[in-house]
């Protein structure tokens, strides 16, 4: 199984390790046992009583957490520190010491980011995707342009930090997975978690399609939201994995290449 792990502060709400599996208390709910087996990525939103036993479980299995602060803005990401897991840094490494190499795959993930946006406002705008394809587009036109579809659906920003914390953990588990190191960025170049920055900027786009989707159900309480919120990501994950598989196996062809 794969699935992820959604916990949105509320009264009471308390997590602890049992054994190979969680324990999730909340008040007037029977207990619900969750196996850590089942768990690939984590989401803790807010003040939730979590046991350090949980976390070290998670940082065992190689499990990514991310920690998002009550508007809905990642704080920070937990993953393992075991050096195995990141089994292609030397690649990584070499290619972007190369600046010929370096320069190419900041091209490729600009292009990415064109493209995604591209997609996005070809299905929802059709007059500005036309206009951007003649004339380009800068980073600022497309905020305004994004923002300017939310209002209209009346999404908030909180929901939309929410969607793009969900993706960028979802980024961290895959790239864990595939084996490259997540902080060895290239646009992103020696910052913490650059890769994972590199690759969540080129598809951010999507998650932004999936908050667009959902503003409908901006007035609905903080835990509702967050419910709705990890549904919406969960029946778009497949899809996600796939465009991440794409995008993944592209940087290794790109590092490869002479």
């Amino acid at each position: 199984m794969d699935r992820t792990l959604f916990l949105n502060e509320r009264p009471g709400l308390s997590v602890r390790r049992d054994g190979p599996s969680l324990w999730i208390d909340q008040p007037g709910l029977a207990g619900r046992r969750v196996p850590v087996r089942l768990i690939r990525r984590v989401l803790i939103a807010g003040n939730v009583s979590l046991d350090t036993e949980s976390l070290t479980v998670f940082a065992e299995r190689g499990v990514p957490v991310t920690l998002i602060g009550r508007n809905g803005q990642p704080v920070a990401m937990v993953v393992s520190c075991a050096s195995s897991l990141f089994v292609r840094r030397g690649l990584q490494i070499g290619a972007i010491e190369h600046p010929p190499v370096r320069e190419r795959i900041a091209s490729w993930l600009r292009a990415w980011e064109r493209g995604r946006r591209l997609a996005l406002a070809t299905d929802l705008d059709s007059v500005t995707a036309a206009r951007w394809r003649r004339h380009g587009m800068r980073t600022l036109e497309y905020e305004q342009w994004v923002q300017r579809l939310g209002r209209l659906c009346g999404a908030t920003l909180r929901q939309r930090r929410l969607f793009h914390a969900a993706v960028d953990t979802l980024i961290l588990d895959r790239i864990t997975e595939t084996g490259w190191d997540p902080h060895v960025g290239v646009i992103h170049r020696g910052e913490s978690l650059g890769f994972v920055k590199d690759c969540a900027m080129a598809i951010r786009a999507d998650a932004d399609r999936l908050w667009l989707e959902q503003g409908r159900l901006a007035d609905r309480s903080d835990v509702a939201l967050s419910f709705d919120v990890a549904k919406s990501f969960e029946q778009h994950r497949s899809h996600l994995v796939r465009l991440l598989s794409r995008l993944l196996d592209q940087y290794g062809e790109l590092l490869r290449e002479p």
